[in-house]
């Protein structure tokens, strides 16, 4: 039964991604940093050129940076780009990753900001982009997912305001991507989307 509402909810997070990235640069403008204790989103400069912003693909956050979305503050961990021995103890049930695949997953850290409510499953998309420029959890492809994991951020329910909380993203990836790739963070079900990129690795 959870594999059958995890399904579910990665078809929902798929149509959410295809609905916000509808009115998103695909690079992103860049991050609305809230705190960066040290110093990471800073943008080195030379005499010659402009860094790109900082949160877009062609310069990701480093983990640890706490960054708006919509409604929500967000900053991802450290990744662990082999989360495979992770998740088959979590779950006797749980597939192994595809041929070639392996299982990555951050931890995300979570405050809402709204004046109602929310939940970060349902407002947030999180999808990886890979070394070579695709993309990966952004499909109807099962061969992304990742099966039951440890505290799923899909177990978080609903937060009123400044409510916090953490929970695990998992997405399967070709090995060869991963090396490089990054972490794409937007908000569900929006033409307004505040696209952000997160590296993967410090």
């Amino acid at each position: 039964m959870r594999k059958v509402l995890t399904a579910s909810a990665g078809a929902l997070a798929v149509l959410a991604t295809i609905a916000c990235g509808l009115g998103t640069n695909p690079d992103g403008d860049g991050a609305k940093v809230v705190e960066d204790p040290e110093n990471k989103a800073a943008a080195p400069a030379d005499d010659d050129t402009t860094e790109a912003a900082a949160g877009t693909r062609q310069n990701p956050l480093e983990p640890g940076v706490s960054f708006t979305v919509g409604d929500w503050v967000v900053a991802l961990g450290e990744t662990t780009p082999d989360a495979g021995e992770i998740i088959a103890a979590e779950n006797v049930f749980n597939d192994p990753p595809a041929e070639g695949r392996q299982f990555v997953m951050v931890e995300v850290s979570v405050t809402y900001t709204g004046e109602k409510s929310g939940r970060p499953w349902l407002d947030l998309s999180f999808a990886f982009y890979g070394a070579d420029g695709n993309t990966f959890g952004s499909s109807l492809s099962l061969d992304d997912y990742c099966g039951v994991i440890p505290n799923d951020l899909m177990d978080v329910g609903e937060m009123f305001p400044d409510a916090s909380a953490t929970g695990n993203v998992c997405v399967s990836v070709p090995a060869e991507q991963i090396d490089g790739g990054a972490w794409i963070v937007e908000e569900a079900f929006s033409l307004d989307s505040d696209r952000t990129f997160v590296a993967a690795t410090s």
